[in-house]
């Protein structure tokens, strides 16, 4: 692997505590669903296992975008997720894991790629697959594997059973190796064209 340039660190950063704010912010819409409870303090699930497992099940999903910067994002995204748990630190009622959605996913792809870049579809299909790559990681580690999945136009928890897991993680490979691929062969179609 090439060393991670300065500018690509930059744009890691950057991407990533958007994806994190994002997150958090997706989360104020469960205090307006009808179905909220009061949520509980999310520290008390923190764990380097916790930790670990989100951010592998990430740099896996983004492996297959042979990119070292994507790798990073996907890492980086599968944990910051979790930062729609900050309203339990309120306690306060609302849907909890509001960005474990589709919904979620498909706006963090899309706020990403108009701030960083309109043809970045790499970077938006990373996005996306790190959402699923945390709901896969959360399957597979048997905890309560319920998500608001179609939020915030269906707010009940749907429930997973453990063999998800692997539906998920597979789909967010397939997902960012296959616009990979395109991107590459237009890469390579535009450089053709090039005199």
């Amino acid at each position: 692997m090439r060393k991670i340039s300065k500018l690509n660190l930059n744009f890691i950063i950057r991407a990533s505590i958007l994806y994190c704010i994002l997150a958090a912010s997706f989360s104020l819409i469960g205090l307006t669903l009808p179905s909220k409870i009061v949520q509980t303090n999310p520290v008390s699930v923190l764990s380097i296992q916790e930790v670990g497992g989100h951010v592998i099940w990430g740099l896996v999903v983004a492996a297959a975008s042979l990119s070292v910067r994507y790798i990073f994002l996907g890492g980086a995204f599968a944990l910051l997720i979790d930062s729609d748990h900050l309203i339990g630190l309120a306690h306060i009622p609302a849907i909890s894991r509001m960005s474990h959605s589709i919904a979620f996913g498909v706006l963090a792809a899309l706020v990403l790629m108009i701030i960083f870049g309109r043809k970045d579809y790499l970077l938006g299909a990373t996005a996306f697959g790190g959402m699923l790559a945390h709901l896969s990681y959360d399957i597979f580690a048997g905890e309560d594997a319920m998500f608001p999945i179609y939020a915030p136009f269906y707010d009940h928890q749907i429930k997973f059973s453990h063999p998800y897991w692997l539906v998920f993680e597979i789909a967010a490979v397939v997902l960012v190796g296959v616009v990979a691929l395109l991107a590459k062969r237009r890469r390579e179609s535009l450089g053709k064209l090039k005199f």
